[in-house]
């Protein structure tokens, strides 16, 4: 008896792992289009990659140093990027940073739409910076992208090696809810049980009267408030109409996010379905200054028609919770509970 149940133990780990690790021997791309970034790291990202069972590419690494602090010129940086874009081989393309630049190359990625909807569709996660990026790719070639740490953080680096034996099986209510507040060990695996099972996350907090209401749906959009707010009155901003709008930044002071938040208020046609916050606090901070923030939010959502709701745990914090965008978004909001919850699902 107790050796069928090793043996049925056995089966169930080697399920769950084949299922968790089913992307396993993809090739993941490694690209930087914004700012340098500390080459010392890639051999370890690389590592990183391979430990879960990956193949890494970093053809799409080229940095040249540029006057700006970038990776590269503005002509060099669009060209590697549209290249990686048009390529299909790539399936996931994953930035090793973010930081600042990623818009100039706006008007160089418009320029070879309809050669880029040509390519297979890619998978490209990042955040921060890569905002913009994304915010292409969702608009303007109809993919989808992955909200999420870039590669050159501890998130990735000191992700723990892939092992059947050390995995615990999760229970069928515990798969695909994440408890906001654990630490996130496998940021790795987190992403990619997103992509194949969708996102449920719970704890959002409702700061107004019209977030309380039963139901909203929506395509998640947004992601960095400060590429955001830089869209706003372009020829590349689009219409935020029946959108659920992802907003989170550092080092922006609760006076300059006060600011910003009233030029939100004060947006002409601005009619997103929902906006979601997420941390604006320092990582280093104090519970005073991480409620003045959070006052501030809640005194925009008051003065404000759209639902508004706080989920600090995505952004540029300990905790990044991957969002899909360009995906469609749920937020549900029991009527018995104080606090609501999103899902998505599968890319």
């Amino acid at each position: 008896m107790m050796k069928s149940l090793k043996i049925i133990s056995s089966l169930a780990i080697s399920l769950y792992f084949s299922i968790s690790f089913s992307h396993a021997k993809d090739t993941i791309y490694l690209i930087s289009s914004s700012s340098a970034y500390d080459e010392s790291y890639i051999p370890k990202i690389t590592k990183a990659f391979q430990n879960k069972g990956f193949d890494v590419s970093t053809q799409y690494l080229n940095q040249q140093l540029s006057d700006f602090g970038y990776v590269n010129t503005d002509h060099e940086r669009a060209k590697n990027l549209i290249h990686a874009l048009k390529n299909d081989q790539v399936k996931y393309l994953w930035f090793v940073r973010g930081g600042s630049g990623a818009l100039n190359l706006l008007p160089k990625l418009h320029a070879e739409i309809r050669q880029i909807k040509h390519s297979t569709p890619k998978v490209l996660i990042g955040f921060s910076d890569v905002t913009a990026i994304h915010y292409f790719v969702n608009n303007e070639i109809g993919w989808k992208s992955i909200h999420g740490t870039t590669a050159a953080t501890g998130k990735i680096m000191n992700a723990p090696i892939a092992n059947s034996m050390d995995i615990e099986l999760p229970s069928s209510t515990e798969k695909n809810i994440l408890n906001p507040d654990e630490n996130q060990s496998d940021v790795v695996n987190e992403i990619f049980s997103i992509m194949q099972n969708g996102v449920h996350y719970q704890g959002l907090l409702p700061l107004n009267r019209t977030a309380k209401q039963h139901f909203y749906e929506g395509t998640l959009t947004g992601g960095n408030l400060t590429l955001v707010q830089t869209l706003f009155s372009t020829q590349y901003e689009r219409s935020w109409d029946n959108k659920i709008l992802l907003l989170e930044d550092i080092s922006v002071t609760y006076k300059q996010l006060d600011r910003l938040l009233h030029q939100i208020l004060f947006k002409k046609d601005f009619h997103p379905k929902a906006i979601v916050f997420g941390q604006f606090y320092p990582s280093k901070t104090n519970d005073g200054e991480r409620l003045i923030y959070k006052e501030v939010i809640r005194t925009f959502a008051e003065q404000s028609n759209i639902p508004v709701y706080y989920y600090p745990y995505f952004g540029h914090g300990k905790v990044n919770k991957p969002f899909i965008l360009g995906g469609k978004a749920h937020i549900a909001c029991p009527q018995d509970s104080d606090y609501c919850s999103i899902f998505q699902e599968k890319l």
